[in-house]
């Protein structure tokens, strides 16, 4: 009986493991033929604009996140009898912080050194922080059911109208501005698949205000919600940072030309990232269940998905490693030669943001995410400040090693405290 079930567990997470891969494969898909116009189309300069306006909204996605999943997963997890007043009361919530993030960041543009049309096509394009919260509050219900198929099927879709829109802006040249932007109306349509899927399940979508619920969420989320925030910082305040200091002299680029060239590697390396993140998305629900049952089980799970997840760290980085000149060649042409040393620069320490994963959400899975906010405010101040100080004499490439240094002080602490949290929650077992 014990083998089946594990058996049982092994097979559920390798299947949603898979349909968040296939899904993202479409993804990936969708964005490399992109990549591939606007770089032909659009050049150095397009590009950079066009990675601004995705990238600017981007260190909001996860912002409006603020942790809630985490939190909304754990319970549900535990009784899915919660599962339409949890829902219904995230997704409100998700769209009042979006839309004040949305304003902040509307206003916030006035202060930036950007020509006026791209300020407009950040702020036309600051709408993916709503459509990508809703996204994201569906994937609480399949990820307590382990149903990632239905998400597979959202994305898909809607990835699909931004190919096709994508290509109509190319043919009748819309430009960067609105291409981006169709990436908003496809993510809206991914949301509406979603939102289908969910009502299969089940789940009857009521929007509504539980005082008691809102308080609950806001102070267990409050530590993985601020982690969340200082990680954006550290993950991405670098490309704003090479769009606004001064570059060295021997670059000779304009700073919308060095974000392109440190844009195109670094959606690489973000697209291989998602391994880790799909991977403990089917896992995390199955380490809150081994937790109840016995202190073995969640060691021998997180063991496992270390090992597991290390591995293929290294595997990837070395495989992309060694084809990084094809992989840049075929995305931007022979415009991004020297992204291909920047592409390699962060392949060299992927491996570290394997391990951090399983790391973060075993502290997450002990009930003591209040550590978590003090790791990445730590990265995040130490990214930041080298990055503002090594820029200008290196450019994009400080910013590409400082990505994975970062993270190696992060699993540090992560490590740290993680044995803290151990230690506190069996002490007495």
């Amino acid at each position: 009986m014990f083998s089946l079930a594990k058996s049982t567990t092994a097979r559920s997470v390798a299947s949603n493991t898979i349909y968040q891969a296939l899904g993202k494969v479409v993804t990936m898909t969708v964005t490399i033929v992109t990549t591939i116009l606007v770089t032909r189309v659009f050049g150095r300069e397009g590009y950079g604009e066009f990675n601004l306006m995705q990238g600017f909204p981007g260190i909001f996605f996860i912002i409006a996140d603020f942790g809630l999943n985490a939190i909304a997963t754990r319970e549900l997890s535990l009784d899915w009898q919660k599962a339409g007043k949890y829902f219904s009361n995230i997704l409100l919530i998700r769209i009042l912080i979006s839309t004040v993030i949305f304003l902040i960041t509307y206003i916030a543009l006035a202060f930036f050194p950007y020509s006026d049309s791209l300020k407009f096509g950040i702020r036309l394009s600051s709408l993916l922080i709503l459509v990508q919260a809703l996204i994201a509050t569906t994937n609480i219900i399949f990820q307590v059911k382990l149903k990632y198929l239905y998400s597979t099927a959202g994305l898909v879709i809607g990835s699909l109208f931004v190919l096709a829109f994508t290509l109509l802006g190319v043919y009748f040249n819309w430009g960067v501005v609105w291409i981006s932007f169709g990436y908003v109306l496809g993510g809206f349509l991914a949301f509406l698949v979603c939102l289908y899927f969910v009502k299969k399940l089940g789940v009857v979508l009521k929007l509504s205000y539980d005082k008691v619920l809102w308080r609950y969420l806001f102070l267990q989320s409050l530590p993985i919600g601020l982690m969340f925030i200082f990680s954006q910082i550290n993950f991405r305040s670098d490309s704003i940072l090479l769009s606004v200091l001064p570059l060295p002299a021997d670059f000779n680029l304009p700073n919308t030309e060095a974000v392109a060239l440190y844009g195109l590697p670094y959606k690489i390396f973000e697209v291989l990232l998602v391994i880790p993140t799909f991977f403990m998305n089917s896992v995390y629900p199955i380490f809150v269940r081994h937790m109840s049952e016995s202190k073995e089980k969640i060691k021998s799970t997180f063991l496992k998905a270390s090992g597991i997840l290390i591995v293929s760290g290294l595997l990837v980085g070395t495989v992309g490693f060694v084809f990084a000149p094809q992989i840049i060649n075929a995305l931007g042409g022979s415009e991004f030669i020297e992204s291909i040393a920047v592409l390699r620069i962060l392949l060299v320490g992927i491996f570290v943001f394997y391990l951090t994963q399983p790391v973060s959400w075993l502290i997450v899975t002990l009930g003591h995410q209040k550590y978590l906010p003090a790791v990445y405010l730590i990265s995040a101040v130490f990214n930041l400040s080298l990055n503002i100080v090594f820029i200008p004499r290196y450019g994009f490439y400080a910013s590409a090693y400082l990505t994975w240094v970062s993270e190696i002080l992060i699993l540090m602490l992560l490590g740290a405290f993680a044995l803290k949290s151990w230690n506190k929650k069996y002490e007495k077992a």
